[in-house]
Formats: structure tokens, C-alpha cells, sequence
């Protein structure tokens, strides 16, 4: 097709005021005057793509002009859409409604973020003039907007994830030729430090678990402590899945909800979908639970029913054989598990919640259920933070509260909701016992490769990213195992202490076998150690069963001292 540019300049007639006739301004010869434009018409074929029959173009030469309307012929020939006046709203709601392959809860997921942190700030801009400066004012004003109204704000996190998804979708529209760059590249966000996992440590592990040990899902909150399993995970296990003999569970599904509905699904990677080694304590915990749900199906008879889900494609499941129930037999949501989980974990250690408030140099207080006998020594919580110490003699029972006599007056004031209790656990999520195990196998010296594998990480840089402040020990250790298992016959000396203590320390030589474990106190040692004596003013390693090392000299070497 040849493109033609015409001269045009939009000059009026003094005289009539009416635009001069194509060709015949007086001033169309005179040089930069006007500009030059044209149009060519679709195809009929095209018109689909183009969205209109004809296309018009312009630049301030005839060249231009002409460059501007091969480079539309040309975009049209190769397939590009002409969006005209599509909204970012049509665009993101048409996108998602074409991602068949995402999970509900994904699905449910990036709706909230179209819903709520674009559509009210860019959802009427044209995609075609969408650009990163909208982006940026607009994911500042939703961060702004969740601040105002009820509910938990946006923070950095979700940021970062709402723009990914953007990122996403218009990549596909690049790839539909709907534009002809992403915008999203072009955006910066605010550098920020994701908070690190803070489990419980080993020990509050143990004494949730103690105080879950009577409950009728004990068993559901060892496989997270112990073993990792998500939550959805746990309340889809199933019995056909579990191995009492070879100590294993199999991971086949989990109980997830999407928005307001609860589905089955398979794990979301084939890493998920996984076999689980089990602890014999674990085993043991699952045979009383076994017997417990014996019990509650024979008592329930035939209307025991585990319910129907559906699956990730709509179509509904009748479950069976869950390991986990309610005592009706219907399938657990996950936050059930949850709540039940937060309800044990506050009583860890508790003896009440303070009922009536109370003034310093009062002698009595007044609190709800009591958790524990009442004599003894107690700490004072407020959110779960110590604030005094109170020592109760006795307890007075007035219906459902008790009325707790103080040897001595109240340290400070107490209001309602405040806590009497001994080493109350800090507020974790139920999530939270899951990183807790990963910790703990951590510490333990677990190879990270195992631990991603027993939790269900699609890769160890998963687990490696989630877990890295916690293997910082392990780093340590590993550096003192390489050194102590390599064998040498000289140490030599250094002017950073070994030990603890300023200016050096004593450090056990005695019964180290070569190139095994590390020396108490110091860096690691093999018996072939040859001991080598310097001057007073720098080292002095004494052959015995203990190697005093003394502070170091720092200065330069002298010509001929002993290295």
C-alpha cells in the first residue's frame, strides 16, 4: 500500500473567517508552515484487528507524515490490536478471567487486588496511555486508602505482590500486541526488609504440645510441630494415606478455602505431594486418635458423613477416610484448626484472666476460669508482657470467677483482659508451628536439601530465603566441624583470642583425636599439634594437657622473628 501525506494547515481567510481549501493557503509555500498528514483505508479483512476502517496519520514534514503512517500500516499487518478506549479495568477483568490454570485461592487472591488497589485508582485510565508514574501514584494512593478505612492496612508485602500481578498481565498484553511495552517495568517501590520468622523455640514447642496432649486433635498439631505439614494438609489426610508400619504419611490433598467457600485440591507443586516420615511418637498419637474417632463414628452411626468439596475445577468430591474431623464427622476448615490451636496455646502457663480491674495496693483480684491451683508465685502480663509479680495465698470460688487473696498489695494496676500466669507463650499463628519445626530440624543440624523436602518447598532457595537468619549457627558449626577435620602438624599463633574472655584464654588439648570434633574453649586442635614456644611478647604454647594462650603483640615483625 503507498502512503501519501498531503500539506495541510488549518489557516483561515481574513475576509470570511472559513478555513482556506486544501492547496490554496497563501502561505503553503513559505518553509515549517503547516504539517503534513494523511489517511489509508483497512481492509476488510483487518478491520477486526484495526478497530475501524480507516487510520490517519501526521508529522511536521511529508516524511514523517508518511514514516508515521507505514509504521500503523505496518503494526496492523503484523497483528496489533487497536484498543482504543480499553479501560485497565475491562483489560484486567478480561485477563482474568482467561488464566484457567490459577488455583481458587490465587484466583480469589489477585480478584482482591484488581478489586481494591487498582480498579479505584487506574481502573478508567485507557490502557493504551497507561504508564509507571500511574502505577506508582496509584499503588501509593491504595496504600494510603487501606489506611483509612477498617481492617488491616497494606503494607510493603502486598504491594510488591499487586504489582507483580500487574506485571503479569500486562506482559500478556504486550504479547497481544494491546501495547507495545510493559509499564510496570518501569516502576520502582521502596526498598523494605521482610520480617523474619520467629517461631517459638523447642522448649514452648513442648509445652504447647503438653498442654494440647489431652485434646481431641493432639495428634493434628504434632504433625505441624513435628513434621511441618500445612494446615490444609493436615485436615485432608487422610487414613488410607498413613502407613502405620513403615512410619509414613502420604500427602495426596489439602482443605483450602477460597474466599468464602472451602475446596479440595491436590498440593499446589508436585513437591507438595509428598511422603511424610513420622516420628514413633507421632504414630503412637494418631493410634489413640484412631480409637477417639472409633468412638465418635459408633456413637454418631450411620449418618457419620466427612462431607462433599469441591475440587479446583468446580466438580464436588464426597470426602473419606479423614483423619481429622469434627466429632459429627464433617471435614475441619482450616481456621478451625486454628482457633482451637490459639485457644490452647493462651492457657499455656496461665492461671486466669484478671475479670474486675484493680488498684495498686489492692489484696484481692478477681479473675475468670482458673487454669491452675491458685498458691504459689505469679507474673502479672499485660498483652502477654510481664509487668509485676504477685504471690497468691489462696483463692476464693464466687460462681464461675475466683477471687485470688495476695500475700502482699498489687505492684500496679491492673485493668480487664490483663493476665496472672507463669512463662505465658507469645502470640503465634498456627502457621508459625510449621517454621517452628523447620527451626528446630535447623538447629539441629538437618541439611537444608531434607528440610525443604519435609516441608513441601518447590526448591531449597524457598527454604533457604524463608530460613536464613536460623542457620547462621549451623554456618558456625560447619566451619569449626571442616577445620576440626582436617589433621596438621602447626597451629599458627594469632593475635585474636580463642576463647571468650579478653586477652585469650585456656583451651582443653587434652584427648583430641586427630582431625576429630572441636577443643572446648578455643579454636579446634588435633593431638599431632606440634606446641611452638615464642618470646613472652607474643604466644606461648605450653606442651600439657591445657594450652595457655596469652595476648599477642600486634606490632610489625622484626627481620628474623619466627613466623
Amino acid at each position: 500500500m503507498k502512503i501519501t501525506a498531503k500539506h495541510r494547515c488549518g489557516c483561515r481567510s481574513p475576509e470570511t473567517g472559513q478555513k482556506y481549501p486544501a492547496g490554496t493557503c497563501p502561505d503553503r509555500n513559505k518553509r515549517g508552515h503547516g504539517f503534513y498528514a494523511g489517511e489509508f483505508r483497512v481492509p476488510a479483512e483487518l478491520v477486526a484487528l484495526a478497530g475501524t476502517d480507516r487510520v490517519r496519520f501526521r508529522g511536521d514534514t511529508r516524511k514523517e507524515a508518511e514514516d508515521d503512517g507505514d509504521r500503523k500500516w505496518a503494526a496492523i499487518r503484523a497483528g496489533q490490536q487497536h484498543i482504543g478506549k480499553l479501560t485497565v479495568s475491562a483489560y484486567l477483568d478480561d485477563w482474568l478471567g482467561r488464566k484457567n490454570a490459577l488455583r481458587p485461592t490465587t484466583r480469589a487472591r489477585y480478584g482482591q487486588f484488581i478489586r481494591l488497589h487498582l480498579v479505584p485508582f487506574l481502573g478508567e485510565m485507557p490502557l493504551s496511555g497507561l504508564r509507571a508514574e500511574h502505577i506508582d501514584a496509584a499503588l501509593k494512593l491504595a496504600v494510603k486508602a487501606s489506611q483509612e478505612r477498617r481492617g488491616r492496612p497494606v503494607g510493603p508485602a502486598t504491594v510488591k505482590d499487586v504489582l507483580e500481578m500487574l506485571r503479569t498481565a500486562l506482559n500478556d498484553a504486550v504479547r497481544q500486541r494491546k501495547l507495545d511495552f510493559n509499564p510496570a517495568n518501569g516502576v520502582e517501590l521502596a526498598s523494605y526488609s521482610t520480617p523474619e520468622v520467629e517461631p517459638w523455640e523447642a522448649a514452648e514447642v513442648g509445652r504447647f504440645l503438653d498442654e494440647a496432649a489431652d485434646d481431641r486433635l493432639a495428634a493434628a498439631y504434632e504433625l505441624i510441630a513435628l513434621h511441618g505439614l500445612r494446615r490444609g494438609e493436615v485436615c485432608g489426610a487422610t487414613w488410607s494415606g498413613l502407613d502405620e508400619a513403615a512410619r509414613v504419611l502420604v500427602v495426596r490433598q489439602q482443605i483450602t478455602r477460597s474466599g468464602a467457600s472451602l475446596g479440595v485440591w491436590a498440593p499446589k507443586t508436585k513437591s507438595g505431594r509428598r511422603k511424610v516420615d513420622l516420628a514413633e511418637v507421632t504414630v503412637g498419637s494418631l493410634g489413640v486418635h484412631r480409637l477417639r474417632q472409633d468412638e465418635e463414628r459408633d456413637a454418631v452411626g450411620p449418618t457419620w458423613d466427612n462431607g462433599t468439596l469441591p475440587d479446583e475445577h468446580g466438580k464436588p468430591v464426597h470426602l473419606q477416610d479423614l483423619i481429622f474431623t469434627h466429632p459429627s464427622g464433617r471435614h475441619l476448615a482450616p481456621e478451625y484448626l486454628t482457633r482451637q490451636m490459639q485457644r490452647i496455646a493462651r492457657r499455656v502457663g496461665l492461671l486466669g484472666t484478671v475479670k474486675v480491674a484493680a488498684e495498686a495496693d489492692a489484696n484481692t483480684v478477681v479473675i475468670g476460669t482458673r487454669y491452675r491451683p491458685a498458691a504459689g508465685v505469679w507474673t502479672l502480663y499485660r498483652d502477654r508482657e510481664p509487668v509485676g509479680q504477685v504471690t497468691v495465698l489462696g483463692v476464693a470460688v464466687q460462681g464461675s470467677r475466683s477471687v485470688l487473696h495476695l500475700a502482699e498489695p498489687l505492684p500496679v494496676d491492673l485493668a480487664t483482659g490483663d493476665e496472672i500466669g507463669e512463662r505465658l507463650l507469645s502470640p503465634k499463628r498456627l502457621h508459625d508451628l510449621r517454621h517452628g519445626s523447620a527451626s528446630i530440624m535447623l538447629g539441629e543440624g538437618i541439611d537444608i536439601t531434607t528440610v525443604s523436602k519435609i516441608l513441601g518447598h518447590s526448591s531449597t532457595s524457598m527454604t533457604g530465603n524463608t530460613y536464613a537468619h536460623l542457620l547462621r549457627s549451623t554456618g558456625q558449626a560447619a566451619a569449626e566441624t571442616v577445620a576440626a577435620a582436617i589433621p596438621r602438624k602447626t597451629v599458627r599463633p594469632h593475635h585474636v583470642r580463642t576463647s571468650g574472655a579478653h586477652g585469650g584464654g585456656i583451651v582443653k588439648a587434652g584427648g583430641v583425636p586427630t582431625g576429630r570434633g572441636a577443643v572446648q574453649g578455643g579454636r579446634p586442635l588435633s593431638a599431632s599439634v606440634d606446641l611452638t614456644h615464642h618470646n613472652k611478647n607474643r604466644l606461648i604454647l605450653v606442651q600439657g594437657p591445657e594450652i595457655a594462650i596469652r595476648p599477642v603483640s600486634t606490632r610489625p615483625l622484626a627481620r628474623g622473628d619466627a613466623q
